[in-house]
């Protein structure tokens, strides 16, 4: 899967799906697409309507009873120096009317060229659910570029991401656009060892991101060897236990 422009590409060695009761090719390639967008944050206007029509196909498979699975096995991911690989990706995803379950998962993630290589993880997963009628509207705000933007809402279960020591998991709800300064979440946030996570962002010259995490730990609950918040983000800031933190 090629982006054009030079902004993105994306390999595997394979792609399974199984539920749709549209095209299977289509709903695969679209799929891919979001996979690649959302790793890379490229958005293309000309995706919009295609992404936003297989994702009518897959709502209607979901209204018809059946659980979408995609699963992506030795995936390779580039855009310019950015280089991220798994060994296995996946989602499935079932239900029907407001609240549709989703589960997703990376394993085996490695990543280069990128200036915070250290502090991204290499294992995640998440459960969450949103309106199925939500689901083509997602899928278009993932990789498209609507000239007014789409709102889903999310609620998110369970969040969590690994490297070595650091664990990050959490909880709450999301209001989804595309665009992360009119996107809005709020929830509940734990982190094991973020002394380890402190030491790896001064270690890539993260100063801001560093300093941030000095600042959470600060204002943080400690429960044994994690460290908890109350967190919201709106307007592009991140409020943690009240206090705004300087990511920018």
């Amino acid at each position: 899967m090629t982006f054009p422009g030079d902004s993105g590409t994306l390999t595997a060695a394979g792609q399974t799906l199984t539920g749709t009761t549209g095209s299977a090719g289509d709903v695969a390639d679209a799929s891919s697409v979001l996979l690649l967008a959302a790793l890379t944050g490229h958005h293309n206007a000309a995706c919009s309507q295609w992404l936003e029509t297989e994702g009518q196909v897959a709502q209607s498979s979901l209204a018809a009873g059946h659980t979408l699975k995609l699963a992506w096995t030795s995936v390779a991911v580039k855009r310019g120096t950015l280089h991220v690989s798994m060994a296995g990706a996946g989602l499935a995803i079932n239900g029907a009317g407001s609240d549709a379950k989703a589960d997703l998962t990376f394993s085996g993630v490695a990543t280069s060229g990128t200036t915070a290589t250290s502090l991204l993880p290499s294992s995640a997963q998440a459960s969450f659910s949103l309106p199925v009628n939500e689901l083509a509207s997602l899928m278009a705000a993932t990789a498209g570029k609507a000239s007014q933007l789409p709102a889903v809402h999310v609620t998110i279960q369970s969040l969590s991401a690994k490297r070595d020591t650091v664990e990050l998991s959490g909880n709450g709800r999301a209001t989804l656009t595309g665009e992360h300064e009119s996107a809005s979440a709020s929830g509940h946030l734990e982190i094991r060892d973020i002394g380890t996570l402190i030491q790896k962002a001064q270690q890539d010259s993260q100063t801001k991101i560093a300093a941030a995490l000095v600042l959470a730990r600060i204002v943080s609950h400690k429960s044994g060897d994690s460290n908890t918040w109350d967190t919201n983000w709106e307007g592009g800031i991140l409020t943690v236990n009240g206090v705004p933190l300087p990511l920018r």
